[in-house]
This record gives structure tokens, sequence and C-alpha cells, in this order.
């Protein structure tokens, strides 16, 4: 936001003075901690010795803040003020006529913040993909060995993708799909599997991706095969199948065997690749009886899928380097820590880091991230 008319920043001046919340740095603080929409800017304010100077360091702040959920920071402030304020209070109609002015100047700047808004979609889309690149490496370097061993055969691959909930499962196989050169520009089919306790339920919604909706119920399985290595003739073919962790008993070992195995053996293409993801989100499959691989190097292997390390919670210093990148991009606040990153997602849990990344960056994770890179 611009700066305001002199008349007034110093009508604001004077309504923060006459405010309890700033009258030390740990009261305004704290006040901000308590407010969702001021929530963000708790790690932006400075501290001071005198109420005059916390007002005249903190002021500028509020002025420049603009959060795309809750709008411009110094009027959210200014309307919180007045709300908390009784009306029979002599501060009221001061901070009453100061909210009514900051509102008209907030009209006037729509045309404005409409342009700055097109510029935040494609900061935010910068900051999204950002946001891929934080460690995971350990899984996709696994995954890196294992296609390369691959090149020289039939060019298969299969993994288990797993760890707890909310480990980023699903952001780890969006960035391995838009950041390795060999699974880039597939043709993906994601597939739900919780539910599910029989293959034939399987090959029925597989086979909606290669027939119409009246031919689904007659193709065999030989012919859904058919179907796909044709579609390996031209492109690379990628299945994603979610929610593994709530299949019933049995049901991921007659996959491996009955769906996945026969498509290996029987797949032909040379120039493309087949890749399968399977993406437990409770760390519990890896510990039944289905049949994996733990190293690429076993016989089994691509029949049986690969064992990935689990993911994890993210450590200090991938943070650390994560946001020197970022801060580098001016993609994050520059004050925005390591530490505070930690502290706030349960010790690094990856999904609890990437909604505080975007609470920061004054976006919403859940609201647009995550629907944007897990499709």
């Amino acid at each position: 936001m611009e700066g305001l008319p002199l008349e007034l920043y110093l009508l604001c001046r004077q309504v923060f003075l006459d405010c309890d919340k700033f009258e030390s740095y740990q009261v305004l603080r704290g006040f901000c901690s308590g407010v969702d929409a001021l929530y963000p800017l708790k790690i932006k304010l400075k501290q001071a010795s005198s109420c005059e100077a916390l007002v005249e360091s903190n002021l500028p702040i509020f002025m420049e803040y603009q959060d795309r959920r809750y709008g411009w920071g110094l009027l959210v402030l200014v309307k919180i003020l007045r709300e908390i304020c009784p009306q029979e209070d002599s501060r009221w109609h001061q901070i009453d006529s100061l909210y009514i002015q900051l509102q008209e100047i907030m009209v006037k700047r729509q045309t404005v913040l409409a342009t700055i808004s097109q510029t935040d979609k494609k900061s935010e889309h910068k900051l999204f993909k950002i946001i891929l690149r934080i460690d995971f490496d350990d899984q996709e370097n696994s995954v890196k060995q294992a296609i390369n061993k691959q090149s020289l055969h039939k060019r298969i691959a299969a993994f288990l993708v797993h760890g707890e909930e909310k480990f980023g499962q699903g952001t780890l196989v969006t960035r391995l799909l838009s950041q390795l050169r060999e699974l880039q520009n597939g043709r993906q089919i994601k597939i739900p599997v919780g539910g599910m306790g029989d293959v034939s339920n399987l090959w029925n919604e597989v086979a909606k991706h290669f027939s119409d909706s009246e031919r689904v119920a007659l193709l065999t399985p030989e012919q859904i095969i058919e179907r796909i290595c044709e579609c390996l003739q031209t492109q690379h073919l990628i299945f994603i199948f979610t929610e593994v962790h709530r299949t019933y008993i049995g049901f991921l070992s007659k996959l491996i065997q009955e769906f996945w195995q026969p498509l290996v053996e029987k797949a032909n293409h040379k120039e493309t690749y087949l890749v399968m993801f399977l993406i437990d989100n409770k760390g519990s499959v890896c510990q039944s009886d289905i049949p994996l691989a733990w190293d690429v190097n076993q016989s089994e292997y691509p029949a049986f899928p690969l064992h990935l390390p689990p993911a994890s919670r993210f450590p200090f210093d991938k943070l650390e380097q994560w946001l020197g990148m970022a801060v580098a991009a001016e993609l994050v606040p520059e004050d925005l820590s390591a530490e505070t990153l930690l502290r706030e997602s349960k010790g690094g849990i990856p999904e609890l880091v990437y909604q505080k990344i975007c609470y920061y960056c004054g976006c919403s994770w859940e609201g647009g991230l995550a629907k944007w890179l897990i499709q």
C-alpha cells in the first residue's frame, strides 16, 4: 500500500498512542498472535524502548501488509480496535472516524489492488513450485537410481511412497513427476483405491481411461492391457494409486500379482516409461505382507514395487537451506526462520511446514496450493 495522507497518518498515530495494545512490544506481539489476520506480522514487528517509538516503528508495517485472505493489515487492525472499544469510551468516535476514512481509501485503491492481485498469482505459482524443492532428497535419489537402472531394459518402475499422515507423500509424487525428465509430460492415471477389496474393481476403474463408459464392463483385463501397451508406444504412462492404506486385507498383494505383474510381462515399449506409484498416508502398508523390493538391484524389481525411504519430518538444515534459496528469490519474508517453521509445525511435519510457509506469505495451503499441486 502507498503512504497515507499526512492528516490521516497523524490520526493513526494518535489512535495507536492512546491504545493499550501499543504500550509495549510484548503486548503488541501477543495481541497480533491472537488474531488470525495479524498473526503473520508477529515476526515482522519491531521492538522499541517507548510507546512513541513503538508506534513510529510499527505503523509502517501495518500500512504495508496486505493479506490475500483478510486484506489490508492497517484496516484490519483498526477494525478490531473499533470492535473491542466500548462505544461509550471517548476514544471510540476517533477510532470509528479513522476506520471510515481508511475504508474510503481502500475502495479507491481497489483497481490498483486488482492489478497487484494478478502479480500475486504469479508469485503464488512461483512459491508453489519452490515449495516442491524442500528436502525429500533421499526419496528422489532412490527413484532416479531405479529409473536409470531400467533405462536399458523395459523402462518400467514401481514405487511405494509411504509415511505417516501429513508427511507430504502426495507432494513428493508431484515433485517427482514435475522434475524428473523421464516422468514429465506423461499421461497420469490417478485412482483412489481406498475401500477396494477385489482387483476387478481396479480393472474397471483403469478401463474408464481407455474406453467409453458404455464399453467399460465389456473389456477383459487382457484387452485393457493391450490398450495400455498401445498407449505406451507414444507416451509415458504413470499410474498413481492413492489411499492404499485404506484397502481391504490382501487387496494390495492381488493388485501387484494380478494387475501390475501381467502388465510388466506384456509391456513391449522401448522409448517410453511405464510407472506405478502406490501412496500410503499412514505408514502401515510396508508392515503388511505385500511383495516389495527393498533394493533396486533385487531380481524381483520392478515386478515388485520398490520400498522408498519413508517420508519424515523436515530437519533444520534442510529448512534453512531452502529458506536461503526462497528468500534470495524474494518469495518468502526474509525474517522467516527455520526455527519458527519447526516450532510451529510440530517439529517439521511436512504439510504443517507448507501451511506455515503459505501463512507467512499471505496465501493458503489448503485453499490453493494443495489443490494446485496435488491434483
